[in-house]
């Protein structure tokens, strides 16, 4: 079974399905926004499950208007689809 756990390990299926929970904004006294999005990613050459969540972390902060430093992955889960 893959590690996904692990930022270094090689994507090597033609697919995966995701599920992110976010976390948002700069954390003082524990009180900050979450929220889980799901999708699915084709590969992308090299691609590693850390380039991935870097890319979605990237991703979320744009759409949202807000710098990728007050974007945090809080859980996450990768298959292959």
């Amino acid at each position: 079974m893959t590690n996904y756990s692990n930022p270094n390990t090689r994507l090597t299926a033609a697919r995966y399905a995701w599920d992110v929970t976010f976390k948002r904004g700069p954390v003082s006294n524990g009180k900050f926004t979450t929220q889980r999005i799901e999708g699915s990613y084709d590969r992308q050459p090299g691609a590693t499950v850390g380039s991935l969540l870097a890319g979605l972390t990237n991703w979320y902060a744009q759409s949202n208007n807000i710098p990728a430093a007050d974007v945090t992955i809080a859980s996450y889960s990768l298959r292959e689809k």
